[in-house]
Order: C-alpha cells, then sequence, then structure tokens
C-alpha cells in the first residue's frame, strides 16, 4: 500500500522540477514577479508570502476589495520597487459563494503603479497561446493548476465543467490601462 503513494508522489515531485525551471526571467518587473511568486508556488498562499518575504517585498496596508460573492480568510499585500516601477503584490484565499455550492478561491496580483502597454503581448508571448477572451487591453487564459509553466485548457466551458470536476482550473489575467498594469492568478478548486 505504501509503495504506489511513493510512486505517485516521486511521480509528482519529478513532474515539478521541469515545470518550474520553465518559467524564465522576461525582463519586465511585473511578470517576473508574477511568474516568481504566483506561478511558481502554485497559488498557495502560505508559499506566496514566504517566498515575498524572502525576496525582500515588504509589508503595505493595501488589501484586495471587499467582495459579496466571496469571502476571504486569509489575506496579505506586499509591495517592492524594482528599478523605477513600484510593484503591489495581494494575494488572498477563501470561498467563492457559487449557485452550485462554495468553491475554493486562491488569487495572486502583481499591479504596478504605471502602465506597461505591452503587458497583454508579454503575456500573451509567455504563454505561448491566444486568450480565451479579452481584447488589446485585457487577456484572459484558463489553465490547468500548477506551478511552472502554465498548460491551456482548450474547449470553452464544457472544458472548464470538467476542469472542476477533476480538481479545478485557473485563470490568468493581465490588464493595462492609463495608469497601470495587472497581472492576475487566480486558481478554483473544490
Amino acid at each position: 500500500m505504501i509503495r504506489p503513494k511513493l510512486l505517485a508522489l516521486a511521480s509528482i515531485a519529478a513532474l515539478a522540477l521541469p515545470a518550474s525551471a520553465a518559467i524564465a526571467a522576461t525582463g519586465d518587473p511585473a511578470l517576473d514577479a508574477f511568474q516568481s511568486l504566483c506561478l511558481a508556488s502554485p497559488n498557495d498562499y502560505l508559499s506566496i508570502v514566504k517566498a515575498a518575504d524572502a525576496a525582500g517585498w515588504t509589508e503595505t496596508e493595501l488589501v484586495p476589495e471587499a467582495s459579496d460573492t466571496v469571502s476571504i480568510t486569509d489575506k496579505a499585500a506586499r509591495e517592492k520597487s524594482v528599478g523605477d516601477v513600484h510593484l503591489t503584490l495581494l494575494v488572498s484565499r477563501g470561498l467563492r459563494h457559487t449557485k452550485g455550492g462554495d468553491v475554493a478561491e486562491a488569487d495572486c496580483k502583481v499591479s504596478t503603479e504605471k502602465p506597461d502597454p505591452g503587458v497583454v503581448d508579454k503575456t500573451k508571448s509567455w504563454l505561448g497561446f491566444a486568450p480565451d477572451s479579452g481584447d488589446a487591453t485585457l487577456a484572459v487564459f484558463y489553465v490547468k493548476p500548477g506551478g511552472g509553466q502554465p498548460a491551456h485548457i482548450d474547449g470553452g466551458p464544457s472544458a472548464l465543467n470538467t476542469a472542476m470536476a477533476g480538481g479545478g482550473f485557473s485563470v490568468i489575467k493581465a490588464q493595462q490601462d492609463q495608469s497601470s498594469s495587472i497581472l492576475v492568478y487566480t486558481r478554483f478548486s473544490k
């Protein structure tokens, strides 16, 4: 009985190493922070906070916006400057209330206080596939949960239902506006 469990854990560990190595620096401070914190730690709240603290991010007073559809159980905010770019990290976890019942939600958001008109295109290029929705200033990608280089979920809404039934899925959003750029990684799981 123990042997199959150990083999399964070894397989998972072996798969995790190449995926994490697939994330390479892009030269964009926001995208690099997003990759190294939100994706390298499979959107795990405690791992992200510990990684941010270890990388020199400092606590700040910013908190995630309140929502009637999500009950936040844990939240943290950090900030850091890289060159002339001021970055903010918001991390939270809780429960999203849906008609079908509560779903666990974990969010990791990296934003800047200055616009980055290339953040959407850089994110598309890094991911290597087209967004599932959006426009020139917003791209939304449906991906399989986990660390490392995200894998696209093909097939539209039915594929998302299948993914949720199989444990969950994640959404990556890249957004640019006149005063900031924003990258968000949200993981939904049952």
